[in-house]
């Protein structure tokens, strides 16, 4: 009976839980949102993604400040590996050098990043590849030896190999050979 009535109790209470749990935490009212200004920032970052070296060198003879073009390389995650050559040429074309030592500054971070990535890509890799064989290798031998695989022989058990699928049945000695 006891146990009957434990029963009737968790059948209650189930839809109770349930329920509880399917109810949301805080109205949605309370949720803090972007006013549309900011929202609208992120969505043309998002939209118009890095610029280009002509981008630059136009809003530079458009009269865009180099603060102004600075955050905006920034905020698109612009970056450019500038050769000495294409350095000149965009100085000659009115970039400010503000400009130009923040795309080798953003060029060094994308790198940096980059060479960190792809460290802990081979990392993780490795550390995978170092699981696998692990567990390859107790797969292996749980199969091969079986479960039971005790590495201990003992030459005077009266039959055979005393554990392991190689054990001799009945009475006497048993022999043991390994490959």
């Amino acid at each position: 009976m006891p146990q009957r009535s434990s029963w009737r109790v968790v059948a209650l209470l189930a839809p109770l839980l349930l329920t509880a749990c399917a109810t949301p935490s805080s109205s949605p009212d309370s949720l803090r949102r972007l006013d549309p200004a900011a929202s609208a920032l992120l969505d043309a970052a998002r939209r118009s993604g890095p610029l280009s070296l002509d981008d630059i060198v136009r809003k530079s003879r458009e009269g865009v400040g180099a603060a102004a073009l600075i955050d905006e390389i920034r905020r698109t995650a612009t970056h450019h590996a500038l050769t000495p050559a294409e350095a000149q040429r965009l100085r000659d074309q009115g970039v400010a050098q503000a400009v130009l030592d923040e795309l080798a500054a953003a060029q060094e971070r994308w790198a940096r990043d980059e060479a960190t990535a792809a460290k802990v890509r081979r990392d993780t890799a490795q550390a995978a590849a170092e699981d696998r064989a692990r567990a390859e290798e107790e797969r292996r031998r749980r199969t091969y030896y079986g479960p039971t695989y005790s590495p201990y022989y003992d030459p005077f058990w009266p039959h055979g190999y005393p554990s392991g699928r190689f054990g001799y049945g009945g009475f006497g000695w048993g022999g043991y050979y390994r490959r």
